[in-house]
């Protein structure tokens, strides 16, 4: 397959590299080397790369939400605001019961489709009852196919939820397979032990709703609250114990939410290598208390930005949660929070050094910004996106535009 040089008035292949007068050099749908001068496209050029001339913008990797429903995009408006998660829920319930599998499906497609037109290329998709896996067989964003499993702490329910998991995805080329044990307080300390087998096995990315509300914290380590009336008898320990009791606190693993940490449990996440996902306009829709970004700072722990679903958010565009966060923490740099969009997610994801970046080896998924995002250098520039200021002119995947399809353009 010929080599293709991708070429821009400037590039940003990491939050700290601004290239002006670059390219990308790409063969199947990876990245072979960045090219740092005009000099360097020319000799890739005369060694037989077919040029591709992008203009006067700015080229960077695509954006990787690592939290994402995509099959809940239909139930956008459906649902009420506010601090009543467990209401919420039960009316989730109720009207993704109403959707048959193949609207369900449908819906998971859309939402892959608004999520790529706004510049993400990679998802961390929780996948409930597999209408992301029917919708998104030949889709071209990129997906981290999290297989959901839970039992509710009902022992006459964690068989299925094994025969679920027992079932691997079928390989596709712009898929991988995870696995979303649900949340510590939906998933048996029975069933949690029986998951590590196979994720171990098959070397799955791991990625729960943890420690999302103060009633599940709570429930956990005491027993009391309002989830006991639902539940049945508290594990009595917290949510970070079961994992590491099955062996599950490792890398990588995307916690989700992290909004009410333990004392210690920054730290313990951090020495684990596991990453924190924090979804900022899903947290605006529920009204909770500030998320404890600079607790996890402190102890190192990486955070990444997710969407949740748009049954708690108004569309699937990260650089709404970038401004959103930008907004509420206004000391947060941009080359911060850019890493937040990209290399973070990446890691969060199991994709460190193959999304997020451009890298040698990485895949080629990149974003197109527009010439006037790009006045003042690579600071300015990631000022302006990240405080919700410019959105990509183009979105490329594996070094080609994909057309209405969902093909690729050769």
């Amino acid at each position: 397959m010929t080599a293709s040089v991708l070429r821009a008035r400037r590039l940003l292949p990491t939050a700290d590299r601004w290239i002006e007068d670059g390219g990308v050099l790409v063969a199947r749908g990876r990245v072979v080397r960045v090219l740092t001068s005009p000099a360097a496209v020319r000799r890739a050029v005369r060694a037989g790369a077919r040029e591709h001339d992008l203009g006067d913008g700015v080229l960077t990797p695509g954006l990787v939400n690592a939290h994402a429903h995509l099959e809940l995009s239909g139930l956008v408006g459906a649902l009420p605001r506010g601090p009543d998660f467990r209401a919420w829920v039960q009316e989730l319930m109720r009207l993704r019961a109403s959707r048959s599998a193949r609207r369900l499906a449908a819906d998971a497609r859309a939402g892959a489709d608004q999520a790529l037109a706004s510049g993400t290329t990679c998802v961390g998709d929780v996948d409930s009852v597999g209408a992301s896996e029917r919708g998104l067989a030949d889709h071209p964003l990129f997906t981290v196919l999290f297989r959901e499993v839970l039992d509710a702490q009902d022992p006459s329910r964690t068989a299925a939820a094994l025969r679920r998991v027992a079932r691997a995805l079928p390989r596709r080329v712009g898929r991988i397979e995870g696995l979303a044990p649900h949340a510590p307080f939906s998933v048996s300390p029975a069933l949690f032990a029986e998951l590590a087998g196979p994720a171990r096995r098959r070397r799955l990315p791991l990625s729960m709703h943890w420690s999302e509300t103060e009633e599940e914290v709570r429930w956990l380590r005491t027993g009391a609250g309002s989830f006991g009336a639902w539940l049945g008898p508290s594990p009595r320990c917290s949510g970070l114990e079961l994992l590491a009791a099955a062996g599950l606190l490792r890398a990588p693993l995307a916690l989700v939410h992290g909004n009410f940490p333990g004392r210690g449990e920054p730290a313990r996440i951090a020495a684990a290598g596991a990453v924190v996902v924090h979804c900022p306009r899903s947290h605006q829709w529920f009204e909770r208390p500030p998320f404890p970004l600079r607790r996890y700072r402190r102890a190192g722990v990486p955070i990444a930005l997710g969407t949740d679903s748009l049954a708690s958010n108004w569309d699937l565009d990260l650089h709404h949660e970038a401004a959103r966060l930008a907004a509420v923490e206004p000391g947060l740099g941009p080359r911060e929070l850019w890493r937040m969009l990209t290399v973070h997610g990446a890691r969060a994801l199991g994709l460190e050094g193959r999304a997020g970046e451009l890298a040698p080896g990485a895949r080629a998924d990149l974003c197109l910004y527009p010439a006037d995002a790009a006045g003042g250098g690579g600071d300015a520039f990631l000022e302006r996106v990240t405080r919700g200021g410019a959105r990509p002119r183009a979105v490329l995947v594996g070094g080609r535009r994909p057309n209405r399809s969902g093909a690729r353009r050769s």
